[in-house]
């Protein structure tokens, strides 16, 4: 009997081990830096379970001015520069920015866009998507989401009802376009959704980052090395760093250079 209820136990396990939804999607992103004439595209990998996802860069095929075009394998150092990490049973998002040549870790919420959804519809790759529209730090998006799939999306733009599978910045700075679907049913055990910034000895807010963002920044803007070259860090690429109005950074002509 001893035997018996080990053994029916065993398979009762078995038979009721969690099985959970995967969405893998490939994106292609472009963006480009007209004061610097530099424009790029990169193909990007969305992993999204019922608890959380990872978004990595995978590979970069960047076109810069009066240079050829090619291809290029994006494989960094620190695996962690390129994963942008959500949990959603916990309503965090990990991702990593540099102020000059360090990285600091941001965390931030996963519904930090107030979206406003708009009565338009389209089809992207056979699911029905419908328009919202935000804006974010800085630049104003209209993205396309499905309710056919478990919600999501690329890089920080999140908190739909649904999975955004495009995305468009209205300045035509960078835009996200899903390229790939595969849904699927895996075994929980069978799927690594660890964090990979659990470790982590430090993390910033968006607001303590920005703050060291711009100290740096100043510092920058105020070093001569005794030559013509200006040491100038925009206020603005994806996200905006610095106010467009802080009389605090000061460099107003030297940020033409910008994207700002």
């Amino acid at each position: 009997m001893k035997y018996l209820i080990i053994i029916l136990t065993f398979i009762s396990f078995t038979i009721n081990k969690p099985i959970l939804t995967v969405a893998e999607i490939e994106y292609l992103e472009s963006k480009r830096e007209d004061s610097i004439n530099i424009s790029w595209q990169g193909e990007y990998y969305l992993f999204r379970t019922i608890s959380n996802s990872k978004y990595s860069k995978k590979k970069v095929v960047r076109s810069i001015s009066n240079v050829e075009q090619g291809d290029i394998d994006f494989n960094p150092k620190n695996s962690k520069t390129e994963i942008l990490y959500k949990d959603y049973t916990k309503n965090e998002m990990y991702s990593k920015d540099l102020i000059g040549f360090k990285l600091f870790t941001i965390k931030d919420s996963i519904n930090i866009i107030n979206w406003e959804i708009k009565n338009k519809k389209k089809e992207i790759l056979g699911y029905t998507c419908t328009l919202a529209e935000s804006s974010f730090r800085g630049r104003i998006y209209q993205v396309w989401f499905t309710t056919q799939l478990i919600a999501g999306g690329p890089w920080k733009l999140d908190g739909l009802p649904g999975m955004i599978l495009k995305a468009d910045s209205k300045d035509g700075y960078c835009s996200f376009e899903a390229t790939k679907i595969k849904i699927s049913k895996q075994e929980d055990n069978t799927i690594d959704t660890t964090n990979p910034y659990l470790q982590e000895k430090k993390f910033y807010s968006w607001t303590e980052f920005k703050k060291k963002y711009k100290e740096k920044a100043i510092k920058m803007s105020k070093y001569n090395p005794g030559s013509s070259i200006i040491m100038v860090a925009p206020r603005l690429r994806r996200e905006r760093y610095i106010e467009k109005k802080d009389t605090d950074y000061l460099f107003e002509s030297d940020l033409k250079k910008s994207i700002d």
